[in-house]
């Protein structure tokens, strides 16, 4: 006997069904009133902020590479 079976479904699950159930209250005041989503009435920039953290990341490991490069460069020149 699984879990499942045995304890029936997750409380989650069971919070997850209430939620999706439309409230029984009824409003007359936004009959025909559609409100936009959030999302496009507040939009969010973390698109941005993720970018320019790639970005820095990016040139951070170009700029390590390229360091140690030179400095390797530099340095076997002179041992010779």
């Amino acid at each position: 006997m699984t879990r499942k079976e045995k304890f029936g479904s997750s409380r989650a699950a069971r919070q997850h069904g209430k939620a999706a159930e439309p409230p029984d209250i009824e409003t007359n005041s936004n009959e025909g009133e559609d409100l936009p989503p959030r999302r496009k009435r507040h939009p969010s920039s973390n698109y941005k902020v993720t970018k320019w953290y790639y970005n820095l990341l990016f040139v951070l490991f170009v700029s390590l590479v390229g360091g140690l490069f030179w400095y390797g460069v530099k340095f076997t020149n002179q041992a010779q």
